[in-house]
């Protein structure tokens, strides 16, 4: 899916599926132009981040900048997510009221109660139907805006501004569908996108390819992004450490995210000596077994620190495990006065 290996058996087979996939998704759009399935509209405008690739291109920084930035200009933000992963994704929750965080990563899901613990002020509510979500959260939070967590392909739900993520060091994968690539949607489909926000760009030197790429499937604004590394946290207790304590330490790195790759890569950026790494899949469902397991292997390997992201952190918060660091990224974009003139017309265009 990634393009980095090949095989002819799977390869035919994942190809033969993408191609019924691929099928489904132009029939499901084709329904909603020919409005045989209908487009629904809230009460207030929405702002929705998504993207046309399988997970990892740093959708959650980017939902948090963004209500960050509709806090600071006096809207009322309420964020609307499925949150994957959870026990219920059909059951409409409310993850935070904007006072508290009202539920578990179980309930709520990762990334949601990430958001949340991260916007103390905005509302999360949840719900695989994004719509009725929507509609729950316009009736007990009164929002002026409603930012939409990976809405692209959620066409039923209108929304203003149409915000594509495109990471940089790898955009596309091998260039196919879902299964047999990393595609959700083919490029064609960000012709729908008012604005296209590359990620992750410190992991490229040719973002002017990119570009090029990009402007051949769609005449959206297109913006730069990077990750920029914050501190350590460990959520436990709450102790905060500077960067700096990474340099030269024996690292563990623990990660149950989209592209494990990354996360290694940026703690080895920051002089971190990485001894070994547990990578699992996307909302890796930790136990206290898997816990006992790290804290062994950092002892016999003499490992100094243990190292993971904030999304495993939240995971790992509930079984207590104090001692694990999280790493706190922000998203910082390169063309950041054009990025928020932009995004504040568009709400007042809507």
């Amino acid at each position: 899916m990634q393009g980095k290996r090949t095989s002819p058996f799977w390869g035919a087979l994942l190809s033969g599926l993408s191609v019924l996939y691929g099928t489904a998704m132009y029939l499901r759009r084709i329904f909603f132009v020919l409005h045989i399935f209908n487009r629904k509209k809230i009460s207030c405008p929405v702002i929705s981040i998504g993207n046309i690739t399988l997970g990892g291109t740093g959708k959650t920084p980017t939902v948090i900048q963004i209500a960050q930035l509709l806090s600071r200009n006096n809207r009322r933000a309420v964020v609307v997510s499925r949150g994957y992963g959870r026990k219920d994704e059909a059951e409409i929750i409310v993850v935070s009221d904007g006072r508290s965080v009202l539920v578990d990563t179980q309930t709520g899901g990762d990334e949601p109660v990430l958001i949340a613990s991260k916007l103390p002020g905005i509302p999360v509510v949840v719900g695989k139907k994004r719509y009725q979500a929507a509609l729950l959260a316009i009736q007990r939070f009164r929002p002026d805006v409603v930012v939409l967590d990976d809405g692209f392909q959620h066409i039923r739900l209108k929304r203003d501004l149409d915000i594509v993520l495109v990471d940089a060091g790898n955009p596309w994968g091998n260039g196919k569908l879902f299964p047999a690539g990393i595609l959700r949607e083919p490029l064609g489909a960000l012709k729908r996108a008012h604005a296209v926000l590359i990620t992750k760009i410190e992991s490229t030197g040719d973002v002017k390819a990119l570009k090029e790429t990009i402007q051949r499937n769609t005449r959206a604004r297109i913006f730069t992004s990077q990750q920029v590394p914050v501190d350590l946290i460990d959520y436990r207790s709450n102790q905060i450490k500077p960067l700096s304590a990474l340099r030269g330490s024996k690292v563990l790195a623990i990660s149950g995210i989209a592209r494990p790759d990354s996360f290694i890569k940026l703690l080895t950026s920051l002089g971190a000596d990485i001894v070994a790494a547990c990578t699992y899949p996307d909302h890796f469902d930790y136990k206290k077994k898997d816990l006992a397991a790290f804290f062994q292997r950092a002892a016999d390997e003499k490992i100094r620190m243990i190292v993971t992201t904030e999304k495993d952190a939240i995971r790992l918060k509930s079984l207590h495990a104090e001692g694990i660091w999280a790493l706190r990224i922000d998203l910082s974009v390169a063309e950041k006065n054009e990025w928020e003139t932009f995004l504040l017309k568009g709400l007042r265009n809507a």
